[in-house]
């Protein structure tokens, strides 16, 4: 499947990814780029529109800042919202934001999927 998108922030290349699409490429790309994306995914390959390559870089390398990786452990270990908040002493709508934030760098569905992939990138 090749998708055709406007733009691509690291965290949409990387939902992008995830959803198993085969090729990403720019709206605007000129006929002859589709042709050629086209023919990579015929040929079983992917094809990624040089136009998003500085994002594409950027997505891999996204890891969550420090107070992040403290409410990611806290989170991995069950701990609820508020409680997390209490220990950090900072404000449950902080702890949420903290999780928001690390669930885009991480392209995760939720906290639970993010959770698991910063653990498989080595975050946690």
């Amino acid at each position: 499947m090749l998708l055709m998108v406007a733009s691509a922030t690291p965290e949409r290349l990387h939902r992008l990814l995830d959803l198993h699409a085969a090729g990403v490429i720019s709206t605007n790309a000129p006929p002859d780029r589709l042709v050629h994306g086209v023919r990579k995914l015929v040929r079983g390959q992917r094809f990624l529109d040089p136009e998003f390559a500085p994002a594409a870089l950027d997505a891999g390398a996204n890891p969550p800042a420090p107070r992040e990786v403290e409410v990611l452990q806290l989170t991995a270990d069950g701990t609820p919202t508020r409680e997390i908040a209490e220990r950090l002493c900072l404000s449950a709508a902080t702890v949420r934001n903290h999780l928001s934030a690390i669930t885009r760098k991480t392209g995760g569905r939720s906290r639970i999927d993010a959770v698991r992939i910063a653990t498989e990138s080595g975050w946690v």
